[in-house]
């Protein structure tokens, strides 16, 4: 399997996996902030080669009544948190660099692993985000991400 179909591979089963905690915070948004939420469609490319035809918008769109839209992006981690007390590290990450210069979302939501908290960080932060060369043991590859100090953020209960 060449890198490039590696890569694919990884990026299709997270892809898949993604949804709940999408769901989960677009109900967190709709529940406790009082905005209307929409899905995108999560339209997945066949391969690698017409994945550029498929580029993300964003995971969720909220709207205020007056009609102004906000993108959320969610990343559903494998780390157990429900706050800065049992975070253990200073910083989290919050994004792919190249992403995030790139579609510049409203915020980010980072998901636990039981989907119960996450943490909700703007991006008008992002000035005081640190950028870190971080190797993904699947894909076998590093990617510039973007790590924000969680005191800039806020731990919400989903």
């Amino acid at each position: 399997m060449s890198q490039s179909e590696r890569e694919w591979s990884v990026f299709s089963r997270r892809f898949a996996g993604s949804r709940p905690a999408i769901f989960r915070v677009a109900e967190y948004i709709h529940r406790e902030i009082k905005l209307t939420v929409t899905i995108p469609r999560m339209v997945l490319a066949n391969s690698v080669a017409q994945s550029m035809d498929y580029r993300d918008e964003g995971d969720i769109i909220a709207r205020t009544e007056k009609g102004t839209e906000f993108i959320i992006e969610v990343k559903h981690m494998q780390k157990d948190f429900t706050s800065a007390d049992d975070f253990g590290w200073p910083d989290i990450l919050v994004a792919g660099k190249t992403q995030a210069d790139r579609l510049k979302p409203f915020a980010y939501f980072c998901v636990n692993r039981n989907m119960t908290h996450a943490f909700m960080v703007k991006y008008s932060t992002r000035d005081r985000w640190i950028i870190k060369e971080i190797p993904d043991k699947e894909r076998g590859d590093k990617e510039e991400k973007y790590a924000a100090p969680i005191g800039i953020g806020e731990f919400v209960k989903l």
